[in-house]
C-alpha cells in the first residue's frame, strides 16, 4: 500500500507544503518604548509589505489611555512618498482614527506610515498600550489585503525627563524635523509645554508671551502665533542667521521648564497643505486666485500661487512677527519650483502681503508639457535645500 501512486504523490505533496515557507503578510506595527513621566516620545507606526503584497490604501484606529498620554502626528516617510492624502477623527476621547488614500492607485512602500509624538502625563506610571485596531488594507484594485497589527507597549519608569524632544521641532508647513532657519514657522509638540487653555496671538497676529509661555532662541524671544499645553506655534528669529546651532529655551512665567540645542539651516523650505498635515493638496491658488484642487485644477501655462515657509534672511529683512504691508522683502537666497519633476518659472518669490513675516508667497508658471493629473508633485528649493516630498498640485 505503501507504494501506490497516489499516497506517494499525496506525500510529495504534504511534504512540499511543510517546507514552502508561507508569505508573510502586511502588517502595521508600532514598537515599544520605555519613557519617564512628563516627557515626549516619537512612536513610528510602520508599514511592513509581504513579498506579493500591494496597499494604495489604509484604515487604522490608535486606541490608547488618554488619561496618561496625548497624541500628535506627522507624516512618515512612506506616506510623503506615496502621494496620499491623510485623514483622522477623534471617534472617542481614546481613539483616533486615521484614512490615508489617493485619487492615484499607486502602491505605498514599506516604512514610516506616520509619526506618532506622544506626551506622557506627570502623573503617569506603568504601562500603557499603543493599539492599533479596526485595521483595513486596500489594493490597487480596489480589493481588501489581510494583514496584521503589532501594538506597541510605552512603559513609564523612573524620574521625569525632556518634555519635548528635537524630534518635536517640526516645520510648521511639512510637519517634518531638521534643522531650524531663520524666519521659518515652526511647530514645537511636547508634554506640557505651554498653557492649560490655549492661547494665540493677539490683533497684531503675534506675541512674545502667551498664557505665560515665552520660547528663546538663544536670548531672542520667538513670536508666538499659538501656544497650548502640549503645542506651540512660533516663528524662528531673524537674529539666528549664520549660527550653525541655537539654543531653544521654553518658559513658563520666567522659569525655564524644557532646553536644547537644534542645527540652524540657512534655509528649510516647506509648502503647506490645505488640510494641514504636510501632504495632500498643497496651499495653492490657481490664476484666479481660486483654491486649487481636483475639482478645480490649474490650466497648463497658468501662473499659481504656492504659500509656504522656510526661505531664510530676506531683503529687506522685516522684523520677527511683523505683519506685511506693500513694502514687501524677498529672499536673499534663489528660489525655483519644479511641477511634476519639470521646472516652473517663477515670477515672484518674497512676503506675502498681509501675512506674517515667515510666510514665502512663490508665482509660477505651470510647464506646458507636464502630465495632467490630480497627484502632481511640486517641490519648493531656497538656496540649496528642497521641500519635503508630499505637497500635491492638479493640473487639468
Amino acid at each position: 500500500m505503501s507504494d501506490a501512486p497516489g499516497y506517494r504523490t499525496r506525500t510529495l505533496f504534504r511534504l512540499f507544503i511543510a517546507m514552502t515557507p508561507l508569505a508573510a503578510a502586511a502588517s502595521l506595527s508600532s514598537p515599544a518604548q520605555i519613557s519617564g513621566p512628563g516627557t515626549s516620545l516619537l512612536v513610528p507606526v510602520t508599514l511592513s509589505l509581504g513579498s506579493s503584497d500591494s496597499i494604495s490604501g489604509l484604515q487604522f484606529d490608535l486606541q490608547y489611555d488618554n488619561s496618561a498620554l496625548s497624541l500628535n502626528t506627522t507624516p512618515g516617510s512612506a506616506l510623503r512618498s506615496s502621494g496620499k492624502d491623510i485623514y483622522f477623527q477623534d471617534l472617542a476621547p481614546n481613539q483616533r482614527r486615521f484614512l490615508i488614500v489617493g485619487i492615484n492607485q499607486n502602491p505605498m512602500p514599506d516604512g514610516d506610515v506616520i509619526d506618532v509624538l506622544v506626551g506622557i502625563s506627570a502623573a503617569a506610571v506603568g504601562s500603557y498600550q499603543l493599539s492599533i485596531a479596526n485595521l483595513v488594507g486596500i489594493g490597487p484594485s480596489g480589493s481588501a489585503v489581510p494583514m496584521s497589527a503589532t501594538s506597541g507597549v510605552i512603559t513609564v519608569q523612573g524620574s521625569s525627563g525632556s518634555r519635548i524632544q528635537a524630534s518635536g521641532v517640526l516645520n510648521a508647513a511639512s510637519f517634518a524635523a531638521g534643522a531650524v532657519a531663520p524666519g521659518e514657522i515652526i511647530t514645537l509638540i511636547g508634554s506640557a509645554i505651554g498653557p492649560s487653555v490655549a492661547q494665540q496671538g493677539g490683533m497684531s497676529g503675534t506675541n512674545d508671551v502667551l498664557g505665560g509661555t515665552e520660547v528663546l532662541f538663544d536670548t531672542n524671544p520667538a513670536p508666538l502665533l499659538y501656544a497650548g499645553s502640549n503645542q506651540i506655534n512660533a516663528i524662528v528669529p531673524f537674529e539666528i542667521s549664520g549660527q550653525a546651532t541655537t539654543q531653544i529655551s521654553i518658559m513658563t512665567n520666567g522659569e525655564l521648564i524644557a532646553g536644547f540645542p537644534v542645527p540652524v539651516s540657512p534655509t528649510s523650505p516647506a509648502i503647506f497643505t490645505t488640510n494641514a498635515s504636510g501632504v495632500g493638496p498643497g496651499a495653492i491658488l490657481n490664476q484666479d486666485l481660486t483654491v486649487n484642487s481636483p475639482s478645480n485644477p490649474a490650466d497648463r501655462g497658468s501662473t499659481i500661487v504656492i504659500y509656504g515657509t522656510g526661505a531664510g534672511i530676506m531683503n529687506p529683512q522685516p522684523a520677527d512677527g511683523q505683519i506685511m504691508g506693500n513694502n514687501l522683502s524677498i529672499p536673499l537666497l534663489p528660489v525655483s519650483v519644479t511641477i511634476g519633476g519639470l521646472d516652473a518659472q517663477v515670477v515672484y518669490a518674497g512676503s506675502a502681503p498681509g501675512e506674517v513675516a515667515g510666510v514665502l508667497q512663490v508665482n509660477c508658471v505651470v510647464p506646458q508639457n507636464v502630465s495632467s493629473g490630480d497627484s502632481v508633485d511640486v517641490s519648493l528649493t531656497v538656496g540649496s535645500a528642497t521641500s519635503p516630498a508630499g505637497a500635491l498640485l492638479s493640473v487639468r
